[in-house]
């Protein structure tokens, strides 16, 4: 039940940080897209840590 949640998790994720991606691809506005990068920098490192605990509900010690 909790690997569910998180791959639920982690799809969402993976979906926000494209968008974010694209939309500051085509943002001139070099504030805004300074910002668009550091909240997808900020949702990646959120997804490393999803995968890091999937990897322990799977594989545990």
């Amino acid at each position: 039940m909790e690997a569910e949640y998180i791959q639920s998790c982690i799809a969402h994720l993976q979906s926000t940080a494209n968008d974010l991606k694209t939309i500051s691809s085509n943002i001139p506005n070099p504030a805004a897209k300074a910002e668009l990068q550091k909240a997808s920098g900020s949702i990646d490192a959120c997804l490393k840590q999803c995968l890091a605990a999937l990897d322990k509900l799977e594989r545990p010690v």
